[in-house]
């Protein structure tokens, strides 16, 4: 049996989710971690009990530069340190599992593109959502014809209390230059599903947003444990609750996004915490999605809802259960979306099998690939663009897929 080697750049909570599944096969061992935090090496390896006893580097270069003999690497960084790692990897011709997204600006989304065309390298991004039950079950239905030509969608994402705190608080997401912006860092995954559902390019879409929910505010003091009376019922007081619906490996990523006692409102940032986007897509077909945070009770988490021709489809991430309605014979099903247990629905197992079989198949190209990791970046990219200037964002494709705006 060949054994696969595979090393892990960036050891934060993400990384937990991925080497936790990955030790279960003989065929792969994790025989690196890179990481400048060594609590964050230890907190993972704590963690996730590795058969091995993997080499640890505080630089990636140095890792790629020692490592001669590597077969696969699982890149979990800050957005910002993305294009850097993947093209380096690539560079090496390494089959390359990249959380989304796949970089923070639209040049290093393309420096990526270029890397894995002129390599023998290839790209897996971390788009779990297409591997989850419910949106696979959409999917099939949708492909089937069950509802006709889709002709608009509503989706969004509402964001509960933990994910809120992370995105607010944390060391990097908190600021645009890091993240790439609010957009980019939680719904790069849902303009994917958009496109992938859709099954057609954007044409053009219109965005507006800013920061309402966690303004400054001068009544209450920069630290959590400055506050006096307002702490009895603020949500967000030092290290808020998760929401039920949300999995263990995000518990986990909260453990490793140290808030430094901060108050949500009053700490330094600068993303957004609502937006929408208005999308047209080539074939007609015309798509709304809402992003908000602080979203606590029934409905929130994620909401996709088609409507077709011949009929519509919806569900809700958290309630994992998919409806259908016929219009001609006006009948309602449900079917079961559960799946396995694992996180973000039950996509992130899936997903990460899909990695093992990039090692194993050298043709094998996923669709959750770094040509959709381009598309849903510059979506997010565009959004910002006409929230920040207030226009209309057409998009133009030259030969090669790539986009300009106008």
């Amino acid at each position: 049996m060949k054994k696969f080697r595979i090393a892990f750049i960036g050891t934060g909570g993400r990384s937990i989710t991925y080497a936790a599944e990955y030790k279960k096969y003989e065929d792969i061992e994790i025989v690196a971690l890179a990481d400048p935090s060594a609590e964050n090496r230890k907190a993972m390896l704590s963690k996730v009990m590795l058969r091995e006893d993997p080499e640890e580097y505080d630089d990636w270069r140095e890792m790629l530069e020692v490592l001669k003999k590597l077969d696969g690497v699982v890149i979990c960084s800050p957005n910002y340190l993305h294009a850097d790692q993947a093209v380096a990897c690539l560079e090496r011709g390494l089959s390359v599992a990249l959380e989304k997204p796949l970089a923070t600006t639209k040049k290093d989304c393309e420096r990526i593109l270029a890397a894995e065309q002129q390599s023998s390298g290839k790209v897996l991004l971390g788009f779990v959502l297409r591997s989850t039950p419910l949106y696979c079950k959409i999917k099939e239905l949708i492909t089937k014809g069950k509802i006709g030509d889709v002709v608009s969608v509503q989706a969004d994402e509402l964001v509960g209390l933990g994910v809120s705190s992370i995105m607010n608080r944390s060391q990097w997401r908190r600021y645009t230059s890091k993240s790439g912006g609010l957009m980019l860092e939680k719904s790069c995954h849902d303009m994917d599903i958009l496109n992938w559902m859709v099954e057609s390019r954007p044409v053009s879409l219109n965005s507006h947003g800013s920061a309402l929910i966690f303004k400054p505010d001068s009544s209450l003091p920069q630290r959590c444990d400055e506050c006096g009376e307002p702490a009895k019922t603020c949500q967000y007081y030092q290290r808020p609750k998760f929401s039920s619906h949300e999995d263990e490996g995000e518990k986990v990523l909260h453990e490793f996004v140290r808030q430094e006692n901060r108050c949500i409102y009053n700490i330094d940032k600068d993303v957004v915490d609502v937006q929408n986007v208005c999308l047209e897509y080539e074939n007609g077909t015309v798509a709304n999605f809402m992003l908000n945070m602080n979203c606590m009770g029934p409905r929130a988490s994620r909401n996709f809802h088609a409507v077709g021709k011949k009929g519509r489809i919806w569900g809700n991430l958290s309630d994992k259960t998919v409806f259908i309605h016929e219009n001609l014979s006006g009948e309602t099903t449900s079917f079961d979306a559960k799946g396995d247990g694992s996180g973000h629905g039950g996509g992130d197992r899936l997903h990460a099998l899909l990695f093992r079989r990039m090692l194993h198949e050298p043709d094998y190209r996923p669709e959750q690939n770094a040509k959709a990791g381009y598309l849903s970046a510059v979506m997010c990219f565009a959004a910002d663009l006409s929230r920040t200037e207030k226009r209309r964002v057409n998009f133009n494709y030259d030969s090669e897929g790539l986009v300009s705006f106008s």
